[in-house]
């Protein structure tokens, strides 16, 4: 994983979390749908049909979207092994400007450095983490 991925995995996270929500979304729908599909009467099978060809498309629209909230959150595992592997307090430092998205001022503030410090060891800190790969 590159520093630009690592950079990303903030936004990354909120996309993941999106795409749930529209998932969840869909599934409501089609909740909904299929609950009309018994409800209906027996008489007219055509109007079943396009129900019921509208449900396997919101099924097929779940499956797509599923596929790529997988992948996306097995990039951000590897970049959180990747993170592993670079040592203290450098991986401490990456983590909460990237994985917690905190910025640089409040991570001086909270490991007591000053943030000139802080902002030095952060380019170390990215340097250490773009040779791990």
């Amino acid at each position: 994983m590159t520093r630009e991925d690592l950079k990303n995995y903030k936004n990354d996270q909120e996309w993941i979390k999106g795409r749930l929500e529209y998932i969840e979304e869909y599934k409501a729908t089609i909740t909904k749908i299929t609950t009309t599909l018994s409800d209906m009467p027996k008489g007219s099978k055509r109007v079943e049909d396009s129900i019921a060809e509208k449900i396997a498309i919101l099924l097929d629209n779940i499956d797509e979207i599923m596929e790529l909230v997988l992948e996306e959150n097995e990039k951000q595992k590897q970049i959180l092994k990747q993170l592993d592997k670079v040592e203290q307090p450098y991986k401490l430092i990456l983590e909460k400007v990237y994985i917690q998205g905190k910025s640089l001022v409040t991570v001086a503030s909270e490991l007591n450095y000053s943030y000139v410090h802080i902002c030095r060891e952060h380019g170390t800190a990215l340097n250490k983490f773009d040779n791990m790969i």
